[in-house]
């Protein structure tokens, strides 16, 4: 009985620790949810905030970046705000520190012309590069598709599968032909492509996009087509190239007379310069 008994108590006791500790344990947790979502909270409420300044630009912003080949869109939330507070605490650096009044003017100007313009400056400077590397990416681009074709897919289907494929090739392309694809889906792949030729105004996709747009409308075959566009592009982009190297000559003319033809000049006419100096 008493051997009973104690078996009773040692489980119980057992049950009771047992019981404290998943108690102590689930205190724990929920406190640890608790604290976690006060943060997410406040820094929901931080974006919020920070992110409200330049709404009505997000948009513009949102293609501004896309065009410069930056895709993270958490950035353009504090593309203004950040200019903004740039902008203030130069002013207030200037107000301080300069205190003539045609330094301040001029101080004035040189802080709003580097925080407004020159980001958007650099920002167009990437969107024309970006322009100049997709063009010249675009033979291999086509090359795919017309690989893609012959197999048996459609043009849907064909830029579905590159937009996938082409991300360790080229992401800027990628993105352009990924969301060429989205759109296609949702309004047509006639209407996709002339965005396209907006999103990159360059006379090699224009051709690309025509091409496409024929074999919609009527029915052509377009892997041949797309194969010889593609040798195109490439005996246009050997071709200017062949043009800068002959305009290259041209341009080391003046380096060449500069750096080079006035000393010979000078190492020549030293000599008897020192010569009639020092006979008189």
């Amino acid at each position: 009985m008493i051997i009973v008994v104690f078996f009773l108590l040692v489980s119980a006791m057992i049950a009771y620790g047992i019981t404290y500790y998943l108690e102590q344990k689930a205190k724990q947790h929920r406190i640890k949810i608790f604290l976690d979502g006060k943060r997410q909270i406040n820094f929901n409420f931080f974006h919020e905030v920070l992110g409200g300044f330049g709404k009505g630009q997000q948009r513009e912003i949102r293609d501004k970046f896309e065009d410069a080949g930056i895709y993270n869109r958490e950035l353009l939330r504090y593309y203004t705000p950040i200019k903004l507070g740039l902008l203030a605490l130069s002013i207030i650096a200037i107000l301080f520190f300069v205190h003539e009044t045609k330094e301040m003017m001029l101080s004035f100007m040189a802080a709003i012309v580097t925080v407004i313009v020159i980001p958007d400056m650099y920002l167009a400077w990437r969107k024309k590069k970006l322009i100049e590397k997709n063009s010249r990416q675009l033979p291999y681009m086509i090359d795919m598709m017309s690989v893609c074709v012959q197999t048996g897919m459609t043009l849907e289907a064909a830029f579905r599968y590159l937009g996938d494929e082409l991300k360790s090739f080229d992401k800027d392309l990628c993105y352009q032909i990924r969301k060429t694809s989205d759109a296609a889906e949702v309004k047509g792949m006639e209407a996709a492509l002339v965005d396209l030729t907006k999103r990159v105004p360059t006379p090699q996709v224009r051709s690309f996009a025509l091409t496409l747009t024929q074999n919609i409308q009527y029915g052509t075959s377009v892997a041949p087509v797309l194969s010889d566009l593609a040798e195109d592009f490439r005996n246009e982009q050997i071709l200017v190239m062949e043009e800068k190297i002959g305009k290259l000559a041209a341009k080391m003319s003046a380096p060449l007379i500069l750096f080079i033809m006035f000393p010979i000049v000078i190492l020549i006419l030293a000599p008897g310069v020192t010569r009639m100096m020092s006979g008189n």
